[in-house]
């Protein structure tokens, strides 16, 4: 006589990384959006390099200026399957944050991640998705990103984020989101 052995079987679905590799999805989507803007005098040029986007220029505090980033054009993208992202990258001068937008308009809230000064050397870090801070008009709110949130992430950037004046060089290798 046979018996029927039932044996349960879990599948696990990974969602498999998305990587922005700069070095390979070189585009012009990415552009330098400077305080100029709301009339300050701080300054940041976009390129890229063989394998990086490279970000530099000098933030100034003239005319109530303060900062320079580096943004992709607007784009649905949904994070919430992933739980880090990945930044290889290297900067002096300034620290940047990796600025993660949900509203078009600037005065509501966004979320970033805090990427130290390396003293121009390459690091990795790794850091939570769910850790991401929301700032509104640079001031921290004390909250932090919703799964409803990542899920319609409508663009990334990079800022210089230490509030300081002086000259900055940035270079981005890739972020990827696991």
């Amino acid at each position: 006589m046979y018996k029927l052995l039932i044996i349960p079987i879990t599948l696990f679905l990974m969602t498999a990384p998305m990587t922005i590799d700069f070095g390979k999805d070189r585009t012009n989507s990415w552009y330098s959006v400077n305080d100029g803007v709301m009339g300050g005098r701080s300054q940041g040029v976009t390129s890229y390099t063989e394998n990086s986007l490279f970000f530099e220029g000098s933030v100034s505090f003239e005319n109530n200026g303060g900062f320079a980033s580096v943004r992709s054009d607007y784009e649905v993208l949904d994070l919430s399957d992933y739980e880090t992202v990945t930044i290889r990258y290297r900067c002096q001068g300034q620290s940047l944050a990796l600025n993660f937008n949900y509203y078009q308009r600037w005065w509501y809230p966004n979320y970033k991640a805090s990427l130290p000064d390396t003293d121009w050397k390459w690091e990795s870090i790794t850091l939570p998705l769910a850790g991401l801070k929301e700032y509104r008009v640079g001031e921290a709110t004390g909250k932090t990103i919703s799964e409803e949130k990542l899920e319609r992430i409508i663009r990334l950037g990079f800022m210089t984020n230490d509030k300081k004046e002086g000259p900055f060089q940035a270079e981005v290798d890739f972020v990827r989101f696991e």
